[in-house]
């Protein structure tokens, strides 16, 4: 069996990142002898990194958004819960005005029963 042929590096290849280097390997290629195709090769590529930047304008405006309308589905949901709890308050504040109500009434006719039987003797 043959042993198998190692990657070659390019020359002065060393300590060099994982990008830095997949950069020169594929500047050391040379397969591709038209011009013009190479020239509409980078274009294509300029304008895919066109696209990414604009897809990742949008993923943060999209974020932006999404957090605002958190912020003010919390504020609103806030809201909610302290005009239930006013609502509450109010509703319990009517019944006790209407027990009063009820028990002054009542005070009203014992007095006005006594009346009459003051007035019959």
């Amino acid at each position: 069996m043959a042993p198998k042929p190692k990657d070659k590096k390019p020359a002065g290849a060393k300590n060099l990142t994982a990008d830095q280097e997949a950069a020169q390997r594929a500047n050391a290629v040379d397969d591709i002898a038209d011009e013009g195709y190479k020239k509409s090769l980078r274009i294509e590529i300029r304008s895919l990194i066109a696209e990414i930047e604009k897809q990742d304008n949008f993923t943060g405006l999209y974020n932006d958004e999404r957090l605002r309308i958190n912020y003010f589905w919390l504020v609103a949901k806030k809201e909610l819960e302290d005009k239930q709890a006013e609502l509450r308050n109010k509703e319990r504040e009517y019944q006790d005005l209407e027990e009063k109500h009820q028990i002054t009434i009542k005070i009203y006719k014992q007095k006005l029963k006594h009346l009459v039987f003051q007035n019959l003797d």
